[in-house]
């Protein structure tokens, strides 16, 4: 507890190719909201982490590791610890990164241990029509019931395809607010 208010752990899966592109830079507003409430942050940017394709071997499924040797342990291992999941993404052609796709496939293993675990999705769009979220914010939703996650809910940035766009809109606000309010 500080200041009267529940400190979480929060993991925060960065996945721009971008590393200081829009979806980060609204993260960034998020971050800085939570940490000023007392929450510990761990940020993996999963774009430069070498993570392979799911096999579809179900050898993990037993065992709760992914068998495959490279960085999934890293994230595997930050979200045992984690009360909350942050996912971020630029969206490209009405979904998340690839990069974030690569990591979602590979939760298959050990999903069993993200259930109760808050979650958000933070995602940034050039586009400012309600269509282009609509495909990436069904997935996230199916995801979180999926894993069993306390949907917190998601900030989907229309029109902010640049991080200056994205510091000029209400969306920075509203993420700052977010992370400020969590408890």
């Amino acid at each position: 507890m500080i200041n009267g208010r529940y400190h979480m752990k929060i993991v925060i899966l960065k996945s721009s190719p971008h590393k200081d592109g829009a979806s980060n830079t609204l993260a960034g507003f998020f971050t800085k909201g939570a940490e000023e409430a007392g929450h510990s942050i761990c940020q993996l940017d999963v774009a430069r982490m070498n993570i392979a394709p799911c096999l579809a071997c179900d050898r993990g499924k037993n065992s709760g590791h992914c068998i495959v040797p490279d960085d999934i342990v890293k994230i595997e291992e930050a979200l045992a610890d984690a009360d909350m999941v942050v996912y971020v993404t630029p969206v490209y052609f009405y979904e998340m990164s690839a990069q974030l796709k690569l990591v979602i496939d590979r939760l298959h293993c050990f999903y069993k241990k993200l259930s109760g675990k808050k979650s958000l999705l933070l995602a940034t769009a050039w586009r400012t029509d309600d269509e282009v979220m609509s495909y990436l914010q069904a997935l996230y939703v199916g995801l979180a019931k999926y894993l069993g996650l306390q949907d917190v809910g998601a900030i989907m940035a229309k029109g902010c395809g640049t991080p200056a766009l994205v510091k000029e809109s209400p969306y920075a606000h509203d993420a700052y607010a977010l992370g400020h309010s969590l408890a």
